[in-house]
C-alpha cells in the first residue's frame, strides 16, 4: 500500500471493497441482533416461572442494562488496542508512518512493539485480581483509563520505537485488567441462563474493536488512529461511570440497599430481590468465615482443579494462533502475495471474526461447553493446516487453480471456528469456576499464563516467519489444536445450565 503523495490514487483502488465490506458487516450485525433481541424477548415471554405482573418489557430492559454494563467494560477498547499493531506496523517498517522519528523499523523491533502489549498485561494482571476482590469491579475499571491514556498520550507526542514499546506496555496494562475484571463483573451481574450469551458478548465486542481499527487504520496514519482509540475510551468509561457496581461486592461491602437497587437495575423494577440477597449474604460471609484468602486457599481440590481447566484453556486459547495472527494480519497477506489487497484481507478476516461471534450468541446456550470446544479445536486444526500448507507450496513453487484463495478462507475459516469455542468459552468458564473469595487472585493467575503465552507467540512469530517461513507457525498452531482436543476431554467439566454453587460442588467431588 502506497502512503502520503500516492494515497489518493491508491485509496480509489481499495476503498470500494474496504466500504462494501464494512457496510455489509454494519448490516449484518444490525440484522442479527434485531433478530437476537426478538429471540431473547420471546424466551422472556414464554418463561412459566416469571409471575403473571412482570412484563416481558421490564425484563428485556433488565438485559439490555446487562448488556450495555457489558460493553462498557471495555472489550471494543481491548480489541483496539490490542491488534492496533496490524495496519500500524506495515507502516512504521515501511517507514512510511507520518510523525515517526526514523527510516523505519527492523522486524526485531516491530516484534518488540507488538509483543510489550503482553510484558503490560503481565504486570498488571495479579494486582489487578486482588484489587478486583477488594475494591470492586466498577472501581477497577475506571483505573483501567489511566495507563490506555497514558498509551494515546505516549504513542501521540513521542514518536521513537522505545515510545511506542512503553506505549504499548502501558495498553498491555488496560487490556490485561479488562481481562481479568470483565469475567468477574459478568458473572456477578448475570443470571444463569443469560451468562453464556454475556460471555460471548464480551468475545464478539472484541472483534468489533478489532474490525474498527482494520477499517479506520486502514485509511488513517497511526497518530490519527490512535487519537480515536483515546476519544474511544473516554467515551466508554463515561458511560460506566454512572452504572452500578455488581451486587456481590455491594454485599461484600455490607451495602444492602446498594445491592437491592443494582440487582433491581439489572433485572427489573419489579423484581423481588429478598431471597437473592440473603443468598449472596449468606454465600459470601460463609466463604469469609471459613475460607478467607490465604496462599493455602489455592492448594484446596477446588481450586486446583478449576486453575487446571481454566489455566489449560487459557494457554490453548492463544496456542490457536488468534492474537499472534491478527497482530501481524497484514504481514501475513503480504507474505501470502496475493491478488487481493493486503488491508482488505485483513479486514475480511476481523469481519468474519466479528460475524462469527454473533452468530454464536443465538447458538452458545444450545448445546454443552464441551461440545462447542471440541468443534471449535478440531476445525481450527484443519484451518491452520491448510494454511500452512499453501505457504509449504508458495515456498516450492507448486501452483494450481484457487490455491491463492486459501489463506483468506482458511483464515476466515478458522475465525468462525475460533469464536464458536475457544473465544467465547474460556471467558464464560473463567467467571464460573471459582468462589466470590478467590475469583479475582484466580483470573490474575490465569491472565498471567495467558499474557506469558502472548509474549512468547507475539515475539517469536514474526522473527520465524521472517527467517524460516510462515508455514512453519501455521503447522505449530494446529499440531497445538489437536492437543486441545484431548486437553477439553480429560480436564474441563461442563458447566452450562450450573450454578455457581453447583459448579463448586462438582470440582470438589
Amino acid at each position: 500500500l502506497e502512503y502520503k503523495s500516492n494515497f489518493l490514487s491508491t485509496q480509489k483502488i481499495i476503498e470500494i471493497p474496504r466500504l462494501s465490506i464494512t457496510l455489509a458487516t454494519i448490516q449484518c450485525a444490525l440484522s442479527l441482533l434485531r433478530l437476537w433481541c426478538v429471540e431473547m424477548e420471546v424466551h422472556d415471554v414464554s418463561k412459566q416461572s416469571e409471575k403473571s405482573h412482570k412484563s416481558h418489557d421490564t425484563i428485556f430492559i433488565g438485559k439490555v442494562r446487562q448488556i450495555i454494563a457489558t460493553v462498557c467494560l471495555g472489550p471494543i477498547c481491548f480489541g483496539v488496542a490490542f491488534t492496533w499493531t496490524s495496519p500500524v506496523l506495515p507502516q512504521l517498517l515501511e517507514g512510511n508512518a507520518t510523525n515517526f522519528s526514523g527510516t523505519g523499523l527492523s522486524v526485531s523491533d516491530g516484534s518488540w512493539v507488538g509483543s510489550m502489549v503482553a510484558i503490560g498485561e503481565l504486570v498488571a494482571s495479579v494486582p489487578l485480581g486482588y484489587l478486583v476482590g477488594r475494591y470492586g469491579a466498577k472501581i477497577c475499571t475506571l483505573l483501567l483509563l489511566v495507563p490506555m491514556l497514558i498509551f494515546t498520550f505516549i504513542a501521540i507526542f513521542l514518536n521513537d520505537v522505545y515510545s511506542l514499546c512503553i506505549a504499548r506496555f502501558f495498553s498491555g496494562m488496560a487490556t490485561g485488567g479488562i481481562c481479568v475484571v470483565g469475567p468477574v463483573y459478568i458473572s456477578e451481574i448475570s443470571q444463569i441462563s443469560f451468562r453464556g450469551v454475556l460471555g460471548s458478548l464480551f468475545e464478539m465486542l472484541i472483534y468489533v474493536g478489532m474490525v474498527f481499527v482494520s477499517v479506520i487504520g486502514a485509511y488513517l496514519d497511526y497518530i490519527k488512529l490512535t487519537i480515536i482509540v483515546g476519544v474511544l475510551n473516554l467515551l466508554i468509561g463515561l458511560v460506566f461511570f454512572y452504572l452500578p457496581d455488581s451486587p456481590t461486592h455491594l454485599i461484600k461491602m455490607n451495602k444492602r440497599e446498594k445491592a437491592a437497587k443494582a440487582l433491581r437495575f439489572y433485572r427489573h423494577s419489579n423484581y423481588e430481590v429478598d431471597n437473592d440477597l440473603d443468598e449472596l449474604y449468606e454465600r459470601i460471609h460463609k466463604a469469609e468465615r471459613s475460607e478467607r484468602f490465604t496462599f493455602e486457599t489455592l492448594k484446596s481440590r477446588v481450586v486446583i482443579r478449576g486453575l487446571i481447566a481454566t489455566v489449560g484453556l487459557t494457554i490453548f486459547q492463544q496456542l490457536s494462533g488468534i492474537d499472534g495472527i491478527a497482530f501481524y494480519l497484514v504481514q501475513i497477506f503480504q507474505a501470502a502475495q496475493t491478488n487481493i489487497d493486503d488491508y482488505t484481507s485483513a479486514i475480511i478476516v476481523a469481519v468474519a471474526q466479528f460475524v462469527s461471534a454473533l452468530i454464536v450468541l443465538f447458538i452458545i446456550e444450545k448445546a454443552n461447553r464441551k461440545t462447542f470446544l471440541h468443534v471449535s479445536a478440531i476445525g481450527m486444526a484443519v484451518c491452520l493446516a491448510a494454511v500452512g500448507a499453501f505457504y509449504q507450496l508458495k515456498k516450492n513453487d507448486i501452483y494450481f487453480p484457487g490455491l491463492n484463495a486459501i489463506p483468506i478462507v482458511g483464515l476466515v475459516m478458522h475465525a468462525f471456528a475460533y469464536s464458536v469455542g475457544l473465544g467465547p468459552i474460556p471467558w464464560i468458564v473463567n467467571g464460573e469456576c471459582f468462589a466470590a473469595d478467590v475469583s479475582g487472585v484466580a483470573n490474575g493467575i490465569i491472565m498471567t499464563v495467558n499474557v506469558f503465552v502472548l509474549f512468547l507467540i507475539t515475539k517469536i512469530s514474526p522473527i520465524v516467519m521472517d527467517s524460516h517461513g510462515t508455514e512453519y507457525v501455521f503447522y505449530f498452531y494446529a499440531i497445538c489444536m489437536v492437543l486441545c482436543v484431548v486437553f477439553v476431554h480429560f480436564c474441563v467439566i461442563e458447566t452450562k445450565g450450573k450454578s455457581l454453587h453447583a459448579i463448586q460442588l462438582e470440582l470438589s467431588s
